[in-house]
């Protein structure tokens, strides 16, 4: 079943709505669905735009922890490249995507929202982190590329290096963030920014936007195609008993 809901309204714009209760985690296969989806709305002439967003109280959490030290060899090998792919897909779509961060959006779940090209944020409480480092992960090529491209200096020292936890106001003070808004405007205002973008001429934004960020790219495609080298060794002992230490916690 899928994780996903897909609307297409009459002026072009897509809304993707993650729906993976209770907090939008992230697995292989969802994020395998997310990546073919946006492919296929790359290739769909109706669609000029898009507005990704989650269901519920968290934008996306990230990894599902509780998946994590159960992977062998070749459940780490699908994550790994998935990652990649997905990731990798959303930061070079060729048309203008918006992202609604309804609320937390947290590791895998905060480079979803940084792959947008405008980012707004909810006033609904919610935490904005890339929790890797805290929990043992050594970043994938994909996520660390777009994290270091979209983040200013302060706000990725912060966020990537020290791992720490901000509040949505304190997020867009730092511009990770684009907007601030009511949690009630929240979605359609992000259609209307993305139909404000979905004006601009559209080969001129595909081509701009894929040599903008041309370098990332090439890395990520790199990866996607055999050469990630953080495969060996990520999710390694050290990720397992921290993934560990936050369930006991949260338990």
């Amino acid at each position: 079943m899928s994780r996903l809901n897909l609307t297409v309204h009459a002026d072009g714009i897509a809304v993707v709505t993650l729906t993976h209760p209770p907090v939008n985690a992230l697995d292989a296969a969802l994020l395998e669905e997310l990546a073919g989806l946006f492919e296929g709305l790359a290739a769909e002439p109706a669609v000029r735009a898009a507005v990704l967003t989650g269901e519920g109280r968290s934008f996306s959490a990230g990894l599902d922890l509780k998946l994590v030290p159960e992977l062998d060899w070749l459940g780490r090998r699908r994550l790994v490249d998935a990652l990649n792919e997905c990731f990798g897909a959303l930061y070079g779509w060729p048309k203008p995507l918006v992202a609604a961060v309804n609320g937390h959006a947290i590791a895998g779940g905060m480079i979803l929202a940084l792959c947008a090209d405008w980012r707004i944020v909810s006033d609904a409480p919610m935490h904005a982190s890339l929790a890797e480092v805290r929990v043992g992960v050594t970043y994938p090529v994909a996520p660390l590329e777009i994290a270091r491209r979209e983040l200013a200096p302060a706000a990725a020292r912060r966020m990537i290096l020290l791992a720490e936890v901000l509040e949505g106001r304190e997020a867009h003070t730092l511009h990770v963030f684009d907007e601030h808004v009511p949690a009630e405007t929240l979605v359609a205002h992000a259609q209307v920014r993305a139909r404000r973008y979905a004006e601009l001429p559209p080969n001129a934004f595909a081509t701009t936007k894929r040599e903008l960020r041309a370098e990332a790219l090439a890395l990520i495609e790199q990866a996607r195609a055999g050469r990630e080298p953080r495969l060996m060794t990520w999710l390694g002992e050290e990720m397992r008993r921290a993934a560990a230490a936050v369930l006991r916690r949260a338990a």
